[in-house]
């Protein structure tokens, strides 16, 4: 271990310059100015009692953007803790078994089976219900921490995006391109979105930021949360989550930010399609199985809501044979939201945004390595 953090320190003094560079390159971005921009909070308990039986870690292993990232994490980890820089999971194979924490690595089962001393897993993604199915997650053994809020403004700018074409009928004229006539399919009534109601369906960090900007647009803003009725100035109304039925029948455009809980799953269905307004808009991005499928698809048809748009945000394949594929007046796009998938989400981030995320893993890693309260930390209780 003596020689492995040796050589971890050499690679870190070859690198600095390099780290630095990576640093300039990206002006303004410090570890304040994520806090602030994230607005993350802290855990009200610190990570040597959250974790059951948690002694001190000596050994991280990190999934890397960029060679010297590794030497730019171990310059914050205390005396002790050597920071593993891998490519990929196949890398990361065979440090496995003496890991303490897995960051950036996912959660699959049988990578976390073949790391029996992990106390702590850090996921990109902003939805712990993959996750919470892992036993050793879900009793609370291993610490949680995922992407929530850091995402906000990119699942923001995809909900908004789909709010936008269906309003105007975008995914008509796109068809219409296709079949080379501009008068196939005759698009919907165009949606005024200003004057018009939108309901939040869960108001965390990304169901906030769209509210933001649904405000901004000039729409009257409602929404519903799990925790309590409070909520930003820009939002008129929060209801609990149960008020989620009485309403869905008041928004012209319904947006589902919720995580998937036993709760939520489901919670559109055809009795919940049948509360909304004819010409309603309904968008949901987080999770696929918050909305029942034939559901929603058997909806369109009769005319019961007006248009949607759906990520098929699941593990779950979708059958070629499925109903949603011939729905009308429905947008279908895959996890990302997009048919280039991580690649284009990581080519329109910015240096600037990518070093903020990186700046706020480093010191969840150091608040880890020290037991401290840590960022962003699931309560498998709650799902989120």
């Amino acid at each position: 271990m003596r020689i492995a953090r040796i050589a971890v320190a050499a690679v870190a003094t070859a690198c600095a310059c390099s780290a630095g560079s990576a640093q300039q390159a990206a002006p303004g971005t410090n570890l304040a100015a994520a806090l602030k921009k994230y607005q993350l909070r802290e855990s009200v308990r610190p990570a040597r009692q959250l974790v059951p039986d948690w002694t001190e870690p000596t050994r991280m292993i990190v999934k890397i953007d960029k060679p010297q990232r590794t030497a730019w994490l171990q310059e914050a980890m205390p005396s002790g803790v050597t920071v593993v820089g891998v490519r990929n999971e196949a890398e990361a194979a065979s440090q496995l078994a003496n890991a303490d924490a897995l960051i950036l690595l996912g959660c699959r089962a049988d990578t976390i089976a073949k790391a029996p001393k992990v106390k702590w897993i850090n996921v990109a993604g902003g939805g712990a219900d993959q996750c919470l199915a892992v036993p050793r997650i879900a009793s609370g053994d291993i610490l949680l921490t995922d992407g929530q809020k850091v995402k906000d403004t990119i699942l923001a700018e995809m909900a908004m995006g789909y709010v936008f074409a269906l309003a105007r009928s975008i995914d008509v004229g796109l068809e219409n391109q296709r079949l080379h006539d501009f008068y196939a399919i005759h698009g919907r009534a165009a949606k005024q979105l200003r004057g018009s109601t939108m309901l939040v369906v869960g108001l965390g960090g990304a169901g906030t930021e769209i509210a933001r900007i649904a405000h901004a647009l000039g729409m009257r803003v409602i929404a519903t949360r799990n925790s309590s009725r409070k909520g930003p100035p820009f939002v008129s109304y929060v209801g609990l989550a149960n008020e989620t039925a009485k309403l869905v029948g008041e928004a012209d455009v319904v947006v589902v930010c919720a995580p998937l809980t036993p709760a939520t799953r489901g919670l559109f269905n055809t009795a919940m399609f049948k509360r909304m307004k004819r010409n309603a808009i309904f968008v949901d991005w987080t999770r696929a199985e918050i909305t029942v499928p034939e559901d929603l698809a058997a909806a369109l048809r009769a005319g019961t809501i007006g248009s949607a748009a759906l990520n098929w945000a699941t593990g779950a394949p979708l059958p070629k044979t499925d109903p949603l594929w011939s729905a009308p007046n429905l947008i279908l796009a895959p996890w990302a939201g997009t048919g280039g998938g991580a690649a284009v989400n990581r080519a329109n981030q910015s240096k600037a945004d990518i070093e903020m995320r990186w700046l706020v893993i480093r010191e969840n890693m150091r608040r880890f390595a020290e037991g401290e309260r840590m960022y962003s930390v699931v309560d498998p209780k709650r799902g989120y």
